[in-house]
Formats: structure tokens, C-alpha cells, sequence
């Protein structure tokens, strides 16, 4: 499923605009180092190395930083950016349901939540098959992501295991 299909009007009307603006001047239908460095003298921010352009450029492996890159092109790498802002905001609703009192920033903004509560509920639930996530499943899928707080309590590190999956 193409990532666009999922946006809405307003945000692809945002896109559009956002590419008119880094296209400058050119109008020539593409971004390209040129436009970028245009765009960052004119907010008067530093210049990213050449290194960093080339990164920027760079889709799939594919380096088109000579020949820029296109409206569809654009359009494809902030969509897919935006469906992982909401798969990102979906899971913290539903991982959220499981911390302690609400108080989902428990520590320097980690989302802190209760193992044991998180492991019983996503081993209670039936999966394909009429399975159930085993608990030595559950326990190596968030291995690393776990701490153990002054009492004692193991807690997961739900934002940790985000940015490391989600991300």
C-alpha cells in the first residue's frame, strides 16, 4: 500500500507546498543541492557538509544527489515519514493504557511501564491459530528494554523500544 493513499487532503496540499518552497527558484520540477543550499543560506542556517547533502539525497540505496529528486519522489519520503509519526502515536495510546496512574513520563521522559502487567496482557491474548505469545517469547522480544527500579519492580522501557523498533 503506498503511503500517500493514507494522507489527507490538507497534508498533501502541505506537501506540495513544502516541495514549491525547497524547488526555489529553479521551478525546474526538482530539488537539488543547489535549491538546498539556496534554501539554507536564506534562513541563514549552516550549510550541511557534503557528506550530509549526499545522505539527504540518497532513496533506497540510490544516491541522486546529481540529478535531485522529484515531486513523487518527495511526496513518497514524507509520507512514509508521517505514517511512522502515527503507527509511533497508536502505540504510545495503547502502550499508555499500562502505566502506572497515568503517569506516562515515569523518568527523563521515558514511558515507564509495569512488566509483569504489559507480559500478562500480551500473553492473556489469542493470536493466529488459536496461539498465545509464549511468556520466554515475550521476555526475548523486549530484552534490553527492561530496568529494575529502586524496589525492586521491573519495568519496560516502552519510548527505548520505540525509537529502537518504530523508528
Amino acid at each position: 500500500m503506498s503511503h500517500l493513499n493514507a494522507l489527507s487532503n490538507p497534508q498533501r496540499q502541505q506537501i506540495r507546498n513544502a516541495f514549491a518552497l525547497l524547488d526555489g527558484e529553479s521551478k525546474d520540477s526538482l530539488i537539488t543541492k543547489d535549491d538546498l543550499q539556496k534554501m539554507y543560506s536564506n534562513l541563514g542556517i549552516k550549510q550541511p557538509s557534503e557528506t550530509e547533502i549526499q545522505n539527504m539525497f540518497t532513496i533506497d540505496n540510490v544516491d541522486y544527489s546529481q540529478k535531485g529528486i522529484s515531486f513523487t519522489q518527495f511526496s513518497n519520503i514524507l509520507a512514509k515519514e508521517l505514517s511512522l509519526i502515527e503507527d509511533r502515536s497508536s502505540i504510545l495510546e495503547a502502550l499508555q493504557v499500562f502505566s502506572v496512574k497515568g503517569d506516562h513520563k515515569s523518568f527523563k521522559d521515558e514511558l515507564q511501564i509495569d512488566l509483569e502487567d504489559l507480559k500478562d496482557a500480551c500473553c492473556s491474548v489469542r493470536m493466529n491459530d488459536d496461539n498465545r505469545l509464549s511468556r520466554s517469547s515475550f521476555d526475548e522480544s523486549v530484552k534490553g528494554f527492561v530496568s529494575e527500579t529502586i524496589d525492586g519492580k521491573k519495568v519496560f522501557l516502552a519510548s527505548k523500544w520505540m525509537s529502537a523498533y518504530i523508528d
